[in-house]
């Protein structure tokens, strides 16, 4: 990996991680290898979680831009991730699947580094939130 290519990390609560990526691999075709995943398990004490997530970010990642994307804020894999930020990684919690599709695409597509926009990203899964039951109260559907 170069310095303008990135990775993706993403850790979630439970088996979410591995739904995720299942849904990822059937919508953009892609490969396991693409998207690396850590699911805390259930009575999983937090320092073997977050020796794991050392372990991976040691092994793939030094010295290499990565983003990690987070199930949700304040929760124990987001709270344990933030202990590995820097510079050259990047966190995003509250994940959807918009928004990991939308950061894989752009891994995929070989977006630099530099031109990652998160910030967008971030908004696009915001504004994918869709409440079809008003929408079709004021007839908008």
């Amino acid at each position: 990996m170069n310095n303008d290519e990135f990775g993706v990390l993403l850790l979630t609560h439970g088996e979410l991680a591995k739904g995720y990526m299942s849904a990822l691999k059937l919508i953009l075709d892609m490969d396991d290898s693409q998207l690396d995943i850590l699911c805390l398990k259930e009575g999983e004490d937090l320092d073997t979680f977050g020796d794991r997530i050392s372990l991976v970010l040691e092994e793939k990642y030094q010295d290499k831009n990565l983003v990690i994307l987070l199930d949700i804020p304040g929760g124990t894999p987001a709270n344990t991730a933030l202990r590995f930020m820097s510079d050259s990684r990047k966190l995003i919690a509250g994940t959807n699947l918009v928004i990991a599709m939308e950061v894989m695409i752009e891994k995929i597509n070989g977006t630099p580094w530099d031109s990652l926009d998160l910030e967008s990203i971030i908004e696009d899964g915001k504004n994918s939130i869709v409440y079809y039951n008003k929408l079709l109260e004021e007839g908008q559907v």
